[in-house]
């Protein structure tokens, strides 16, 4: 396991990962960052954990957003013609792979909601 050093609102944190997976951590971990960032300079500093829960909740109402966005584009056309088969075939190819990937991004933000979850309980904790 590696151990990665990432920084949310001002404060350090090491978080242990899959080796090889600290490039996308650290992403991961700018955005929060930039999230509670942003809540910070909007409604104030209200304490970590509820930033983070904030934050947290922000980031799975825009991932549910994105997942309904996805699925009403994934529905075929009522009447079209025959000859465009193959454009629906390929916009069909496309929608699943843009599920696929709204599946990973829920899987990944779920791990990270965990992970804030820890880290808001050990702070609370300190």
């Amino acid at each position: 396991m590696a151990q990665v050093s990432i920084s949310i609102n001002g404060r350090p944190y090491t978080v242990a990962c899959e080796d090889g997976q600290e490039p996308r951590l650290r992403e991961l971990a700018a955005a929060l960052d930039e999230e509670v960032s942003g809540l910070a300079s909007a409604i104030g500093q209200v304490g970590d954990t509820r930033l983070l829960v904030i934050a947290g909740l922000s980031l799975v109402d825009r991932m549910a957003d994105l997942a309904a966005e996805l699925d009403g584009q994934g529905a075929p056309a009522p009447s079209a013609p025959a000859a465009d088969d193959g454009r629906a075939e390929a916009a069909e190819a496309r929608a699943e792979a843009a599920e696929r990937r709204v599946a990973e991004l829920e899987a990944q933000l779920a791990a990270a909601t965990d992970r804030i979850s820890s880290i808001a309980a050990s702070l609370e904790d300190a």
